[in-house]
């Protein structure tokens, strides 16, 4: 970062990205650990809210469909992420 060199390396200019990555990363890391429960991450989808600045496509309540999935499947699965309705590909 410090010689500017990051960006023609592979590396975003955000950390937001990077961040996500972390995130569900870990889940597999806690769900691996801990086989007794379910860990499960989602992500909302871009949505109207004002993180976006009410610039999302996505309305707040559909976005919210992606947490609420996994707790009411009838066998849910553990250390997957979830987005856009279904187990997301990362």
């Amino acid at each position: 970062v410090h010689d500017g060199s990051y960006r023609s390396k592979g590396w975003g200019n955000s950390n937001y990205g990077l961040s996500k990555l972390a995130v569900i990363a870990a889940t597999k890391v806690w769900a691996r650990e801990n086989p007794e429960i379910k860990v499960n991450c989602c992500c909302p989808g871009y949505c109207r809210t004002d993180m976006t600045s009410q610039r999302g496509g996505r309305n707040p309540a559909d976005g919210a469909k992606n947490a609420v999935i996994p707790p009411t499947m009838e066998n849910p699965p553990s250390g997957e992420f979830f987005s856009d309705y279904q187990i997301g590909q990362w």
